[in-house]
C-alpha cells in the first residue's frame, strides 16, 4: 500500500497563520523597494555624471566652432572683372590674410582640436573604466 503524503495527514486551518505570512511578505517587499531605490539613485548619479561630461565636451566643441568662425574668412575672395573692348580680365581683391594670420589661425585651430580630442578621450576612458568596475545589472541572490 502506498504511503500518504505528510501534508494530507496533518490538518491545518485554511488561512491559519496569515499574520506571520503577511509580515514576511512585507519584509520581502521592503527589501525589494530598498533595492529599487538604490538602483534608481545609482542611475541618477550615472546620468548626472554623463550629462556633465557631455556638457563639457559639447562646450569644447562649441568653443572650437566659435573660434574658427571668428578667425577664418567668411567667403571666398570676390573676383571682379574689368570690361574692356574685346575681353574680360579678372582682378582679385586684396582681402587675403597675411601669413601671420594664417599661422595663428592654424595654431589656434590645432590647439582647440587637440583639447576637444583630449576631452573626448578622457570621457571615453572614464566610460570604459566605469563599465568595467561596476555592473548595474547584477542582482543580489
Amino acid at each position: 500500500m502506498a504511503s500518504l503524503p505528510k501534508n494530507i495527514l496533518s490538518f491545518e486551518e485554511p488561512f491559519g497563520d496569515t499574520n506571520s505570512r503577511k509580515t514576511e511578505l512585507k519584509e520581502v517587499s521592503e527589501g525589494y523597494r530598498k533595492l529599487l531605490e538604490e538602483k534608481m539613485t545609482d542611475l541618477k548619479d550615472d546620468a548626472a555624471r554623463v550629462g556633465k561630461q557631455a556638457l563639457v565636451i559639447g562646450g569644447a566643441i562649441a568653443a572650437v566652432y566659435l573660434v574658427l568662425e571668428l578667425l577664418l574668412p567668411d567667403d571666398e575672395p570676390e573676383v571682379k572683372t574689368k570690361q574692356q573692348a574685346s575681353f574680360a580680365l579678372p582682378e582679385r581683391t586684396n582681402n587675403q590674410p597675411s601669413w601671420l594670420v594664417k599661422t595663428a589661425t592654424s595654431l589656434a585651430m590645432t590647439w582647440a582640436l587637440d583639447i576637444a580630442r583630449q576631452k573626448l578621450m578622457d570621457f571615453l576612458a572614464t566610460q570604459q573604466q566605469t563599465n568595467e568596475v561596476k555592473n548595474t545589472n547584477d542582482t543580489p541572490g
